[in-house]
């Protein structure tokens, strides 16, 4: 379930940068599991989910991803909201996450980027501090 062209980040009308991300991902709505879908992309902002999301537009969800390694599963929540939906799928804004999950998130879109420096450069980017003006 990869999207052709190029892995290569480009910015365009979106805040976040975008990877391929191809996991399933648990949508829960109202402490229901609405169902599993699978994910095309990822950003810090938001993620992508294939199929067919009977959700309408602005809906709040809650997102699991599971992360199992060999001695070590986790499962990662985050609280969402349907910001557009189309043919193929749903987008999803992320909008709450623990520290950890959001450090996941980082790491899922080093590993995924063609260019992870550049990646990093552009969190560090986003997310560095307002400066203080002193009155």
């Amino acid at each position: 379930m990869m999207t052709a062209g190029p892995l290569v980040f480009t910015p365009d009308k979106r805040t976040h940068f975008r990877v391929p991300f191809t996991r399933t991902v648990k949508v829960r709505i109202q402490d229901k599991v609405h169902g599993q879908f699978a994910a095309r992309n990822l950003s810090l902002g938001g993620v992508f989910l294939e199929g067919a999301v009977n959700v309408p537009v602005g809906e709040e969800c809650r997102l699991e991803l599971h992360e199992t390694g060999n001695r070590i599963s986790f499962i990662y929540t985050i609280r969402g909201k349907i910001l557009r939906k189309e043919a193929g799928g749903v987008g999803i804004k992320f909008t709450g996450m623990a520290e950890n999950c959001f450090m996941f998130l980082q790491t899922m879109i080093l590993y995924s980027s063609d260019d992870p420096i550049q990646t990093a450069e552009h969190f560090l980017e986003e997310f560095a501090p307002a400066p203080v003006s002193i009155c």
